[in-house]
C-alpha cells in the first residue's frame, strides 16, 4: 500500500492558478505545486513546463533526462549484443561437443563454456526476475519497447527533483477517463512520488474519482465537500468542448438577447434543456445520456463554475464570472427554429423568463401577430401563477409601453397597434392584478377603465380598490354605484341579443319616422337584457348597442350625444379594426352634422370630421372590407366636399374626392350593389365639375339611378347638389333641377 494521502475537493475549481491555455500547466508556490489540466494539453507540454518551474534544477533535470535516456539506450544495446554473441557462441560450442568429441580443451573453449553458462542461467532466472516483487527488471525491459513506460520513467525522473513532502494540487483531471495519458502516466508518477495530493474536481465526478483512486491502493483517500464562495472565478479554460457548447447555449437561453446590460441576465433552464434536446441536433447520440449531461452542466454551473446563482424560485441568473460571447449568428438560427416551434414551446414552458426570451427571439420574424400575443398572454399568466411580480416592473413596459387612456379618442391612432388592444380580457384582468402588486396603480386604473363597459359593477369595485390603495378615499367612494341591485337575471344568449340589435338597426338605418318608436323600444329592450345581469358582457354586443344608440341620437339631431356614444364604442376592448373603423367613420359623420347645423360654421369641426374619417378609412382598408367600403368612401368624400363648399377650391381636395368616389364606383360595379350609388355618383360628378372634367357617362348613370332612390337618399343627394349650385361652384343639371321642383 502506497504511503499517500489523497484529498478530493469539490466546488473548488476556481482556485486554479492557470489563466490562459498558453500559460504553464504547472505552477510552484512555496512548498505547493499547482497543476491545471485543459482538454487540449499534451504530454510534451507537461514535460516542458515541469522543466521550467524551478530554474536551479531545470538544467540538471535536462542533463539527467538526456544522460539517463542515452545510458539506458547504451546499456540496452550492449545487453542485446551480448545476448546475440552468447547465442552464437552457444551454437559453436554445441556443434563442437556433438561432432568433434573427444577434443582438446583450450582456453577459448573454457571462455565459450562460461558464456554459455551465463546465457543458460540468464534464461533460467528470467521468469523469476520478471515476476519479482518490484518488477524493476521487467519494467526496464518493457521500457525499451513501450513509449508510455519510457515517458513514465521520464516523469518520475522529473518529479524526483521535488521534495516528497511537497503538496500537489491537481485541477480538472476529472475531465478525462482512466485510459487517458494523464491518468496512466502523469497521475501515476505523482502518486508514486508525493505524500499529499489534492484533487479538485466537479461535484458529479467526485465519486468516480474516488473509485478510480482506490485502484491505486493508496493509504488514505478522503472526499471533502466545500461550500461555494462568492469569490471571483474564471474557469472558462477548464471547460471541455462539450461544456463550451453548453456554455454558449446557456447564454443563448438567457435575457442577454434583450441587450439590457444594466439588468441581471436571467436564464431559462427549461428553454436551455428544450434547445439542447431539439436545437443542437449534432450532439444527440443518446437522448437519455444527453439529458443527464445537461443536468450535470447546470449543477456544475452552480457549484463548480459559479456561472449562475439563484435568487428566487425559478429565477436563475448569470454571475459576474460569466464572459459573454458574440453569438449573433447562433441567435439568428435559434430565432428561426423557435419561430417554427412556438406552439410546442407554449405547451412546454412554465417559467415566465422562458416566455420573455421566446418573445424577444421571434417578435421581429413572426408574420402572424396573434402568435406573438399568445406568447405575451402566457408570459402574463405565468407571472401571476409563479408570483414573480417584479418581472412586470423589469420587463413589461419595455415590451408594451404604458397603458393608453381609452376615454381619450384622440390618442386612438397612436394606440391602434398597442398590445393592450390585442390582449384577451382574461389577460387584461391579470395585468390589473400584476400592476397593483407592483404599485402601478395608475396603469391598473387605465386598464380597469378600459374594461369598465363590459361589467360596470365589477370594475367599479376594482377602481374603488385602486383609488383606496392610492389614498384617494373620496374618489374611491364616488367610483362605487349609489346602490347595488341584486340582479338575478342570467346572461342573455347570442340569438336574443342579435334579434333586438337587427330590429333597432334596420329601423334607424331607414330613418322612417313612423317606425322610430318601435325602433326605440327594441333599443330599450336590448339595453335591458344587456345590463340586467352581473356577468361580463360580450364586447361586440356592447359595441353594437352604443353604435345603434349613437345613430338614434343622430336621428334626433343630438349630435354631441352621438359623438359621446361613438367614443364609448372606441373604448370597448378587444375589438378589431372593422368595428373601430366603423366607429371613426360614424363619428366623422356626427362631426359633419355638427358643422352643418352650427349657426356659425367652425372649420375645425369639418377638419375633425375629415381627420376621423381618414382614420376610419385606413382601419377599414386594413381588414379588406369590401362590404362597407363604398359607404366609408362616400362619407369621406362628403366630408371633404362640405369643406370645399365654404372655402376656396383646392385641386388637391377635389382630386381626393374624385379618387375616393372612383374607388367606390369600382367596388359597387364589381359587387353589383346599388347601396348609396346615387350619392357616390353625385359626389363624383361634383368633383369632376370642380376640376373642369366633362363626363357624360356619369350624368347618364346618375339620371338612371335617381329614379330608383329611396326618399332619404334622394333628399340628401338633392341637398348636396343645391348647396353647390347656391355658391355657383358647379353648373345646373336639367334632370336634377326638375327633381328639385317636383320634390
Amino acid at each position: 500500500m502506497k504511503q499517500n494521502n489523497c484529498f478530493i475537493y469539490t466546488s473548488r475549481l476556481c482556485n486554479h492558478k492557470r489563466k490562459t491555455l498558453e500559460d504553464p500547466c504547472i505552477v510552484k508556490k512555496g512548498n505547493d505545486i499547482f497543476i491545471t489540466y485543459c482538454q487540449n494539453d499534451s504530454l510534451d507540454k507537461f514535460e516542458a513546463d515541469i522543466g521550467l518551474i524551478d530554474g536551479k534544477s531545470s538544467f540538471f533535470y535536462f542533463l539527467r533526462k538526456k544522460i539517463s535516456a542515452s545510458l539506458i539506450s547504451f546499456i540496452s544495446i550492449i545487453l542485446i549484443l551480448l545476448a546475440i554473441i552468447s547465442v552464437s557462441i552457444y551454437e559453436d560450442i554445441l556443434k563442437k561437443i556433438i561432432f568433434e568429441m573427444p577434443f582438446i580443451w583450450e582456453t577459448k573453449d573454457f571462455i565459450s563454456l562460461f558464456f554459455v553458462a551465463v546465457f543458460f542461467l540468464g534464461l533460467l532466472m528470467m521468469p523469476s526476475l520478471l515476476d519479482g516483487e518490484t518488477s524493476e527488471f521487467k519494467n526496464l525491459i518493457s521500457s525499451w519497447f513501450n513509449k508510455d513506460i519510457r515517458r513514465l520513467k521520464k516523469l518520475k525522473l522529473a518529479f524526483s527533483n521535488f521534495d516528497k513532502k511537497t503538496v500537489v494540487h491537481l485541477y480538472n483531471f476529472d475531465l478525462e477517463d482512466s485510459s487517458h495519458w494523464v491518468w496512466r502516466l502523469l497521475i501515476n508518477s505523482i502518486l508514486n512520488r508525493f505524500n499529499t495530493v489534492n484533487f479538485y474536481v466537479r461535484n458529479d465526478k467526485s465519486q468516480n474519482i474516488l473509485k478510480r483512486l482506490k485502484e491505486f491502493d493508496l493509504l488514505n483517500i478522503e472526499l471533502i465537500k466545500r461550500g461555494k464562495t462568492l469569490k471571483k472565478c474564471d474557469v472558462e479554460i477548464l471547460l471541455s468542448s462539450k461544456e463550451q457548447k453548453l456554455y454558449s447555449l446557456m447564454q443563448l437561453c438567457s435575457t442577454v438577447i434583450l441587450k439590457q446590460r444594466d439588468k441581471k441576465s436571467f436564464i431559462s433552464l427549461e428553454l436551455f434543456e428544450y434547445c439542447g434536446k431539439n436545437f443542437i441536433r449534432d450532439e444527440i447520440d443518446n437522448k437519455n445520456q444527453l439529458i443527464f449531461g445537461f443536468q450535470n452542466f447546470i449543477n456544475r454551473s452552480f457549484e463548480d463554475f459559479r456561472f449562475v446563482t439563484q435568487e428566487k424560485a425559478l429565477q436563475v441568473y448569470f454571475t459576474s464570472n460569466v464572459i459573454f460571447k458574440d453569438l449573433e449568428e447562433e441567435e439568428k438560427r435559434l430565432a428561426y427554429y423557435l419561430r417554427n416551434h412556438i406552439e410546442e414551446c407554449l405547451s412546454y414552458f412554465e417559467n415566465p423568463i422562458s416566455f420573455l426570451i421566446l418573445y424577444y427571439y421571434v417578435k421581429e420574424i413572426v408574420l402572424d401577430k396573434k402568435r406573438t400575443i399568445k406568447i405575451l398572454e402566457q408570459f402574463i399568466e405565468s407571472i401571476e401563477k409563479k408570483q414573480q411580480y417584479e418581472l412586470i416592473d423589469l420587463y413589461w413596459f419595455d415590451i408594451a409601453g404604458l397603458m393608453f387612456d381609452s376615454k381619450d379618442s384622440n390618442n386612438f391612432e397612436n394606440s391602434t397597434n398597442s398590445y393592450y388592444r390585442q390582449l384577451s380580457i382574461d389577460s387584461l384582468n391579470k395585468l390589473i392584478v400584476l400592476f397593483k402588486r407592483n404599485g402601478y396603480f395608475e396603469q391598473a386604473l387605465l386598464v380597469s377603465n378600459y374594461l369598465y363597459e363590459i361589467n360596470p359593477v365589477k370594475y367599479s369595485v376594482i377602481i374603488c380598490s385602486l383609488y383606496e390603495r392610492m389614498g384617494n378615499f373620496d374618489k374611491a367612494l364616488n367610483s362605487l354605484p349609489k346602490n347595488m341591485s341584486s340582479n338575478i337575471n342570467i346572461k342573455p344568449n347570442d340569438t336574443e341579443v342579435k334579434f333586438y340589435q337587427r330590429k333597432a338597426w334596420i329601423i334607424v338605418s331607414q330613418r322612417k319616422e313612423e317606425l322610430k318608436e318601435e325602433g326605440l323600444e327594441a333599443l330599450e329592450k336590448l339595453k335591458s337584457i344587456l345590463f340586467s345581469h352581473i356577468e361580463d358582457n360580450t364586447p361586440l354586443w356592447l359595441w353594437h348597442y352604443y353604435n345603434i344608440k349613437a345613430n338614434y341620437e343622430e336621428w334626433g339631431k343630438n349630435y354631441d350625444n352621438a359623438v359621446n356614444y361613438y367614443k364609448k364604442c372606441l373604448a370597448i376592448p378587444t375589438l378589431g379594426a372593422f368595428e373601430y373603423g366603423a366607429s371613426f367613420v360614424n363619428m366623422a359623420i356626427a362631426y359633419r352634422f355638427i358643422y352643418l347645423t352650427q349657426a356659425t360654421q367652425e372649420i375645425a369641426k369639418i377638419n375633425e370630421a375629415i381627420k376621423l374619417g381618414e382614420i376610419g378609412l385606413v382601419l377599414k382598408q386594413s381588414v379588406g372590407d369590401r362590404d362597407e367600403m363604398p359607404i366609408v368612401l362616400h362619407n369621406q368624400a362628403l366630408n371633404i366636399l362640405y369643406k370645399i363648399l365654404n372655402s376656396s377650391i383646392e385641386n388637391s381636395l377635389c382630386n381626393e374626392v374624385l379618387n375616393l368616389t372612383q374607388d367606390a364606383l369600382e367596388i359597387l360595379d364589381k359587387t353589383k350593389s346599388i347601396k348609396r350609388l346615387g350619392m357616390i355618383l353625385i359626389e363624383n360628378y361634383i368633383a369632376k365639375s370642380l376640376l373642369k372634367i366633362e363626363d357624360k357617362n356619369i350624368l347618364k348613370r346618375l339620371e338612371k339611378q335617381i329614379e330608383v332612390l329611396d326618399k332619404n337618399e334622394l333628399n340628401q343627394l338633392l341637398n348636396l347638389y343645391k348647396q353647390f349650385i347656391k355658391v355657383n361652384k358647379i353648373k345646373k343639371v336639367e334632370f336634377l333641377e326638375n327633381k328639385l321642383e317636383n320634390n
